[in-house]
């Protein structure tokens, strides 16, 4: 019965080959050659001969004799590259375990320096024979990549198909896996060989670079054996931890899982029971959110200050742990949960002893993740085969963007039937009804000031006061002069030169007016507040000393009665306003209150200002109150009528495009 399945799946391989391919009667050569995975150059070793001899197989621009071992199970070595054959076996276990339907399986490695395939593990542990799975390595290896023989055999009337793939670990043959299965539609092979590629991808555990002795294997298999031989899933998990208190040396080791953003501890060791209100429990799942928000396994204490630890800082001052070490566990590209590791203050966590748990939990990972799977309950399974079915009906990465268009659209009919209030906004600055210049009356030199922008004045009060050096030493000049032309004009009388007493009575009537002058600009120096008010703009208090020119602008002053409220409209929304609309304002310094406006008044003339043309609108203010000042600056809005939502919300962008679209038409 064996040879004859045995002839049936060659003949199925051959059928599958191209023309050119050897004959079935070569049961013993595997080819290599065509699409696939990249066969590394590091294989190249094994090529010495250059015929295409029975049994040989190309790789490349070379040909390799690869033939089955004489005994497969006698030459099985303890080790293929780096990889264990107990491991192996407990590897390949696990992964038919994930495919459900797998019926038995193999793993066979290369050997280069005999040009053979040893086979290294098979599933399950009574499969006694397996010749028939050399055929379809053979193909596998020629094909270079993935291969799948349905319907190749048939055991007790049950079609069976054949999965093979070659395993790769870092760019490096490292052997091939064959899974016979119960036949599977073709919409079910991508799934299947997708678990496999998962799979895989522990071997890397066992690199070619970095060999690790069988001990790690067997202390890792020993550790799943008895996390599986517990009778329930929560029983594994405590003995999980227990297991890594003692091999790693840990005071205490505790398991959590993501449950939704945050860490959940399920397992601490030395405890049955815990509570997860409890001081301890809150700090470790602290400490395991900080390494899962960074990705990254953290090591406290770290001096080299690579990640955030200050919850691992609080963890170890609280509870005396002197060295904590938290690792993320990730499987099938999700976190799973995480586990952290507390050590004395004498036994810190080395390089080595991070890197060997880190590799042991990342083998534990798949199937802590399976057993949970398995022990559902019938309810959670129902959902999440609900779940499934909904991403399989919407689909997974486009169920969200349907809902999302979905309500967008309810928006946009919302928005296009219901009415709004339109209100034009516009930045608004307060002013007073009138201002008042306080300017400089002559030319001179600032000597004092004593109030700044705003203060609160009165009716003359002063407000500065110009130096008067110059003036008072002008003024003592003029009355030099005056006494000098009334001596002399004493004199031209008394030598009766009637004429010489006309011209000097002009100089002294002329010397009399500059006087007069100059006493009316000393009176002039000290600058008074006209009205009572507040100084909006002035502040001189930094300038004493310095000249001023006769009409420079010293201070603008407004009364402390009458404010008018001038808004910036944009010029492409000065259309709406009219005057008598009604309005709100809030001003920054009051932004808990709104105040009335009224408008009533419109430029007709539109100025540039930071960029934009805007138009000043002026509005009043009825009842302003007593704290308003005049600068104060807010927004204002002013209601221009009811409009439909969607025009309110799209008549800017719509009149730029519909302005846009004409400057470009022809």
């Amino acid at each position: 019965m064996k040879k004859q399945a045995t002839a049936n799946l060659q003949e199925a391989v051959h059928s599958s080959e191209a023309p050119a391919t050897k004959p079935a009667a070569d049961t013993a050569a595997t080819g290599l050659s065509g699409g696939g995975e990249p066969q590394p150059a590091a294989d190249e070793n094994i090529a010495n001969e250059t015929g295409s001899a029975p049994g040989a197989m190309r790789q490349g621009g070379a040909v390799v004799n690869m033939e089955p071992a004489a005994a497969p199970r006698t030459a099985v070595p303890q080790h293929a590259g780096n990889l264990s054959g107990r491991f192996s076996e407990k590897w390949l276990e696990t992964t038919c375990g994930l495919l459900p339907g797998a019926h038995s399986a193999v793993f066979m490695v290369p050997d280069p320096a005999n040009k053979q395939i040893h086979l290294l593990a098979h599933w399950p542990a009574s499969l006694a024979q397996h010749q028939d799975f050399f055929a379809v390595v053979k193909y596998a290896l020629k094909k270079r990549g993935e291969v799948c023989l349905a319907r190749a055999h048939v055991v007790d009337g049950q079609a069976l198909d054949y999965f093979a793939k070659p395993v790769y670990i870092r760019s490096r043959l490292a052997g091939v896996i064959a899974i016979k299965m119960q036949h599977l539609p073709t919409s079910k092979h991508l799934a299947v060989f997708h678990s496999i590629k998962r799979s895989i991808r522990w071997l890397g555990l066992a690199s070619f670079d970095k060999p690790v002795t069988d001990d790690f294997y067997s202390s890792v298999v020993g550790m799943l054996a008895n996390c599986f031989e517990q009778s329930s899933y929560q029983q594994g998990l405590m003995r999980m931890v227990a297991e890594l208190t003692a091999q790693f040396d840990c005071e205490r080791v505790a398991f959590a899982e993501l449950r939704g953003h945050h860490c959940s501890v399920v397992a601490l060791s030395n405890s049955a029971e815990f509570d997860q209100r409890s001081n301890l429990v809150r700090k470790i799942a602290d400490a395991m959110d900080e390494a899962v928000e960074q990705d990254s396994t953290i090591l406290f204490p770290d001096r080299r200050g690579r990640v955030i630890q200050r919850a691992h800082q609080e963890l170890g001052r609280k509870f005396g742990s002197g060295a904590i070490a938290t690792l993320p566990l990730v499987t099938g590209g999700k976190v799973f949960g995480a586990v952290t590791l507390m050590r004395s203050e004498e036994l810190p966590f080395d390089d080595d002893t991070l890197n060997l748990c880190q590799q042991t939990l990342s083998l534990l990972t798949p199937f802590l993740a399976l057993r949970r799977e398995q022990e559902k309950s019938i309810f959670a399974r129902l959902g999440d085969s609900m779940v499934q079915g909904l991403r399989d009906l919407f689909g997974a990465s486009y169920l969200q963007g349907k809902l999302l268009i979905l309500v967008i659209v309810a928006m946009l009919v919302f928005a296009s039937l219901a009415e709004g209030d339109f209100r034009v906004t516009a930045n608004a600055v307060l002013e007073g009804e009138v201002q008042r210049v306080v300017a400089a009356p002559v030319s001179g030199y600032l000597l004092s000031s004593s109030v700044r922008a705003g203060d609160i004045i009165r009716e003359g009060q002063e407000v500065a006061m110009l130096n008067d050096a110059e003036l008072r030493l002008e003024l003592t000049r003029l009355n030099g002069r005056l006494q000098k032309s009334r001596r002399e004009y004493r004199e031209a009388q008394s030598a009766r030169d009637l004429v010489n007493v006309r011209v000097i009575r002009e100089q002294i009537n002329q010397i009399d007016a500059e006087i007069a002058l100059v006493r009316q600009q000393l009176q002039s120096l000290r600058l008074t507040a006209p009205f009572d008010g507040v100084v909006i703009e002035g502040d001189l208090s930094q300038m004493l000393g310095a000249p001023v020119e006769r009409g420079d602008t010293l201070f603008k002053i407004a009364p402390l009665e009458g404010y008018r409220i001038i808004l910036k409209v944009d010029e492409s929304l000065i259309a709406h306003i009219e005057k008598g609309q009604a309005g709100q304002l809030t001003l920054s310094s009051l932004s808990r209150q709104q105040f009335p406006l009224l408008i009533e008044q419109i430029t007709s003339v539109a100025k540039a200002e930071n960029g934009a043309n805007i138009f000043r609108v002026e509005a009043s203010m009825p009842n302003a109150p007593a704290l308003l000042r005049p600068g104060m600056e807010g927004i204002g809005k002013i209601y221009t009528g009811r409009e439909r939502l969607i025009w309110i919300w799209t008549h800017e962008i719509v009149d730029w495009l519909r302005l846009w679209v004409w400057s470009w038409w022809p």
